[in-house]
This record gives structure tokens, C-alpha cells and sequence, in this order.
């Protein structure tokens, strides 16, 4: 491995950096409580199921923003391991975080509609709501989500990592 100096004084915009943590923090609420939420019966999730889809709506439109402000905004360069392979590594993952979390937000929002759970959070009535087994959206929904957290684990391992290689801080961008 390669001797590596990056540039950290290069740091993502403040609106990046708060939509990146605001993201995360979310991210890491809504994955134990979707997975709480798929063991109780209909009549139980109510409430969680509501803060669930106002969390994951908030994730999908914090993305939209996201995503847009990385076309528009700078941002400083991906950063260097010294190893080819990890560096296009790093570049798929972050890549592949905006599309699952569109993916996730999108498959959400077809699972409340699809699945009567929008009806059904409104009129209190969860005898509207599809039966799981029945929902293509809820499966994508939770194998992406499943993806998601992999990935979530795979960055704060390569943010660890290149710590620990090169002895870069390499939050200091993202603070």
C-alpha cells in the first residue's frame, strides 16, 4: 500500500455535512424499529408505524436534497487509500447508498399505499392493511433496507480502516 496524503482541509458544504449526520442518525432509528414493527400485529404498530413513515419520508426527501447538492455543490475529491481497489471500493459504496435510500424511500411510500397503510394510519383502522406476505414493495423494502445496514457497517469500518493506514482523519470533511 501506497503512502497517502489527502487533503482533509477539503471539507463537504455545511448542508452536506448536516444531511449526512441528520441521514445516519435516521437511518439508524428506523432500521431496529422497522424491524420491531414487522413482529407486532396491525392493531399494535399504529403509532410506531406513523413515526416510522414520517422518519423514512424525511430520510427520502433529506436524499432528493442530498443528491441534488452533490451535482450542484463542490465537494472536495474521494479520498485516496494508496489502494486501487479499496478507492473504487469506496466510490460504489457511497454510490450505492443514494440509490438504496431511494429505493428504500420509494418502496416505502408504494408499501403505504399499495398495502392500505396510508388509509389505514388515517382512519385508525389497521383492518385496511394488506396482508405483508402479499406486498413485492414491503419484501424489496426490507432487503434493501437489510442492504443498507451492511453497507452503513461496511463505511464506518472504512472510515476506521483508513484511520488507522494512513492515519487520516478523514471525518474532519464531514464535520
Amino acid at each position: 500500500m501506497k503512502t497517502v496524503n489527502n487533503d482533509l482541509t477539503q471539507k463537504y458544504t455545511k448542508g452536506n455535512v448536516i444531511i449526512h449526520w441528520l441521514t445516519a442518525i435516521l437511518i439508524i432509528t428506523l432500521f431496529p424499529l422497522g424491524k420491531y414493527l414487522e413482529e407486532l400485529e396491525a392493531a399494535d404498530k399504529m403509532g410506531l408505524l406513523k413515526i416510522h413513515a414520517i422518519l423514512g419520508l424525511t430520510v427520502l426527501v433529506l436524499t432528493i436534497i442530498r443528491s441534488f447538492m452533490y451535482f450542484k455543490s463542490s465537494r472536495p475529491p474521494h479520498l485516496k487509500t494508496g489502494s486501487t481497489i479499496n478507492d473504487k471500493i469506496m466510490v460504489w459504496i457511497h454510490m450505492a447508498f443514494y440509490i438504496l435510500m431511494l429505493g428504500i424511500g420509494l418502496s416505502g411510500v408504494a408499501t403505504m399505499i399499495l398495502g392500505g397503510y396510508g388509509n389505514g394510519l388515517m382512519a385508525n383502522d389497521p383492518s385496511l392493511f394488506a396482508n405483508h406476505g402479499e406486498l413485492p414493495s414491503l419484501g424489496a423494502h426490507n432487503t434493501m433496507a437489510t442492504i443498507l445496514i451492511v453497507l452503513l457497517g461496511m463505511h464506518v469500518v472504512g472510515v476506521i480502516k483508513h484511520y488507522v493506514l494512513t492515519k487520516e482523519n478523514a471525518l474532519k470533511r464531514m464535520t
